[in-house]
């Protein structure tokens, strides 16, 4: 690959020397498994032969800045201006399983560099979480074209297109998606310690709001949670699960 780091897909990315990698490193507990660090690491989500329109996706559980290193090697690369070339490695959990990998825990690894970097960047601003994703962040990646070579004797470029949904919503999306919780039935709100009973549901609140609220709940979510991920008060929450349960909820 003429000195070039194979990982993330065999592509040669040239460009992106205004990025700065970041100083800290953010990483999950639940990262590599065993059985991935005895067999090498997390396997490349991409394959130098995957055709244009592949995609991965999953929750990211580590990512981390470094330096690119020669595939053969290993000696850190750099730019004719001596500059150190980056790179940024993110772990994704996938549901991606290989037979020939005993214990396959789904963990691929998506590496980003040259001008691949600003398109991270730019998918993490459109999703409001700054310019790099975090850990418990969803993360899709998707190998969109290539871009001819600019130093002749390497590869075209492999350009890929990503979409972050930042842990909130992430996680609200599945909770929405949950069979069991859209399956989960409400008896109707009924007046209580002696109130006249009120047509509606508690101020404030739609029943769009109630049954989002019952599904959470239903997917294991407690009402302070359930209240950062709508934006709501506590009390809202706890009130409608109440009325809808016709008991005290157990938070």
């Amino acid at each position: 690959m003429y000195g070039t780091n194979n990982y993330g897909g065999g592509f040669t990315q040239q460009g992106g020397a205004s990025y700065r990698p970041q100083q800290t490193q953010q990483q999950s507990a639940e990262s590599l498994s065993l059985d991935d660090v005895m067999q090498g690491g997390a396997p490349s989500a991409f394959s130098k032969d995957d055709p244009i329109g592949t995609s991965v996706e999953g929750e990211i559980v580590e990512i981390r800045a470094e330096q690119q290193t020669d595939f053969t090697t290993g000696e850190p690369l750099y730019y004719p201006n001596g500059k150190a070339k980056p790179q940024v490695v993110i772990h994704l959990q996938t549901t991606l399983q290989d037979p020939d990998r005993v214990g396959d825990s789904g963990i691929r690894g998506v590496y980003v560099k040259g001008y691949n970097i600003g398109q991270l960047r730019l998918a993490c601003r459109q999703a409001g979480v700054g310019d790099h994703p975090n850990v418990g962040d969803h993360l899709k990646a998707t190998f969109a074209r290539t871009q001819p070579a600019k130093t002749r004797g390497y590869n075209d470029a492999k350009i890929y297109d990503y979409v972050v949904t930042p842990k909130k919503q992430s996680d609200l999306n599945a909770a929405m998606n949950d069979p069991q919780a859209v399956q989960q039935q409400y008896a109707p709100q009924q007046p209580a310690y002696g109130q006249p009973a009120t047509i509606g549901q508690p101020t404030g609140l739609t029943a769009s709001d109630r049954q989002t609220i019952s599904q959470l709940a239903a997917a294991g979510k407690n009402a302070q949670e359930i209240a950062g991920l709508l934006g709501k008060p506590v009390e809202q929450v706890i009130n409608a699960l109440g009325a809808g349960s016709k008991r005290e909820p157990e938070f």
